[in-house]
């Protein structure tokens, strides 16, 4: 996963959901992305499919899949318009 490839992504597009952006750039890299044990979509993001985890308060664990294997996890959380802190999940 390319991290910086996130953070450009959420600076140059301010006017869209961030968990959407997130999901979009890491879709970009051929990630299926799980969150908080969810399979989501950008495009489900942005037509509002899951409101709840835009809401969350507190950080989302956000599981990476590509070809079926899970690559990585992590956890991401919102700290101001636009700003996010991405963790290693540690068990």
């Amino acid at each position: 996963m390319n991290v910086q490839k996130i953070f450009d992504a959420l600076h140059e597009d301010q006017e869209n959901s961030e968990l959407s952006i997130i999901c979009g750039e890491l879709e970009e890299q051929g990630y299926k992305v799980r969150l908080d044990g969810r399979d989501v979509t950008s495009a489900e993001i942005l037509d509002s499919d899951h409101e709840d985890l835009e809401d969350k308060v507190g950080p989302l664990i956000v599981s990476l899949y590509k070809d079926g294997s899970l690559e990585q996890e992590f956890t991401l959380e919102f700290i101001d318009d636009h700003e996010v802190v991405i963790e290693r999940k540690i068990e």
